[in-house]
């Protein structure tokens, strides 16, 4: 493809759709040691985060040739958010309020891990607020709560990082409609792609051919995207 070409449909595109902006974010998470106003306010005034990456590990391997690196586990970073705090310390205190939660500082015992971990939803919107893009975080706790240095003569606000471990994290594409329900496009894609396999199984679970197929959280499943997929595109009709 021509330079010129490609620049022509680089910037048609970035007229059309936009770019993502790293300032349209929002967190949601829920401390096990939780105030709701506290919690709502914290989230509020996170400054800065990050989506998360992942790597591999990997191991030399030559059967024949050229060295090949071959991975063999999946490692995934930690991340760090960045929180203002409020006058009355609020925010700083729920995170030390966690960090001793997870270790009685008097006897040094540790909580059950399944007591102090929770899940963490980041959120990026485009800019008319509307979530585009969510990763999930499961099973996250703070690591580690950062010191905070004081200054005399400094005028700064102060700031607090905590660095977050987690399990591992997954994505999807989010398309938010104009009352806010948020529906994941991926789930739209997946049975579009393969829309006769879909309602192959729809019709026969319908007509009782296939009795489990509409039950639990597998039918709840399919009969939410089925209706998601059905609303959003008009051009299918059964």
């Amino acid at each position: 493809m021509p330079k010129s070409t490609r620049n022509t449909d680089f910037i048609t595109e970035i007229k059309t759709q936009g770019l993502a902006r790293t300032n349209r974010f929002s967190v949601h998470l829920t401390p096990p040691v939780k105030n709701s106003s506290v919690v709502r306010k914290t989230l509020l005034f996170c400054e800065q985060a990050s989506l998360p990456g992942i790597n591999y590990a990997t191991a030399q391997n030559r059967s024949y040739g050229e060295i090949r690196e071959i991975p063999y586990d999946k490692l995934y970073e930690n991340i760090t958010l960045t929180f203002h705090v409020d006058r009355k310390m609020l925010v700083k205190k729920m995170f030390d309020d966690w960090m001793q939660y997870i270790q009685n500082p008097v006897d040094r015992t540790f909580q059950y891990y399944k007591n102090y971990i929770t899940d963490m939803v980041i959120e990026v919107q485009d800019l008319s607020d509307r979530t585009t893009y969510q990763v999930q975080l499961y099973e996250c706790y703070p690591k580690s709560v950062s010191a905070v240095n004081l200054n005399a003569e400094s005028k700064d606000t102060m700031r607090v990082n905590v660095n977050f471990q987690y399990k591992y994290w997954s994505s999807n594409l989010i398309s938010e409609n104009d009352n806010g329900q948020k529906i994941t496009t991926d789930n739209i894609d997946k049975y579009v792609d393969d829309f006769a396999g879909f309602q192959e199984k729809y019709q026969k679970s319908r007509w009782g051919e296939v009795g489990n197929f509409m039950t639990g959280a597998v039918g709840q499943l399919a009969q939410r995207s089925f209706s998601q997929v059905t609303s959003r595109i008009p051009a299918i009709r059964f």
